[in-house]
């Protein structure tokens, strides 16, 4: 049994689709190793800390509001030294996030912070034994190689897309964290996030 630590990506304060992938995989991580707690980290401005009810639904027992005033925007700095720290104050056996941009931003920096392999761009996650065992594309995702990670905390970022959101409901405790440093002293601020255009290219 162990307890997994998951990072739940916002935009504003509202949750993104791929918050819900990465709990739904956590939940999977969790059970497979027979049943421990999912606990989900939300960082953003007061009020963040609303998303526990629909993070419960999807299978956290814990939602850890991280909120601050000068959390408007994602700050990579303040976000991978608070879930580094959860993570070293806990008894957590892996940090789980999405391989988004967001994700890919803090996952080494977690990982480094805890002295932890990781294991990116994953399809399928669990626990087997003392190790975790993902599934990752590889070669143009001709093929599916099979990894195993045996260590005593593991960060694994999943593929977005790969985790149908699934409905697991738990009474979700709520709790506040304060962030593990503070925002203004960040060296890199994030003013504004402007999303790109979609569809296709006019070639």
């Amino acid at each position: 049994m162990a307890n997994v630590l998951v990072f739940a990506e916002t935009r504003g304060n509202a949750l993104r689709k791929v918050a819900l992938e990465a709990v739904t995989a956590a939940r999977a991580l969790a059970d497979s190793s027979g049943g421990g707690e999912v606990h989900a980290l939300v960082a953003g401005t007061p009020g963040v800390g609303a998303a526990a009810e629909q993070l419960g639904q999807h299978g956290a027992d814990v939602v850890v509001a991280v909120e601050h005033a000068g959390l408007a925007n994602f700050d990579r700095e303040v976000v991978a030294s608070t879930l580094a720290a959860r993570a070293k104050g806990g008894s957590y056996r892996a940090v789980v996030l999405v391989f988004s941009a967001q994700g890919r931003d803090i996952g080494p920096r977690i990982a480094a912070k805890l002295d932890a392999p990781i294991l990116s761009d994953v399809v399928d996650v669990q626990a087997s034994g003392d190790s975790i065992v993902v599934k990752h594309p590889a070669y143009a995702n001709k093929v599916i190689t099979t990894l195993e990670a045996k260590a005593p905390l593991v960060v694994v970022s999943v593929r977005p897309g790969a985790f149908t959101p699934k409905l697991a409901p738990r009474a979700a405790r709520a709790e506040t964290m304060a962030p593990a440093s503070e925002p203004a002293a960040s060296k890199v601020v994030v003013k504004e996030m402007i999303e790109g255009g979609k569809g296709k290219l006019d070639l």
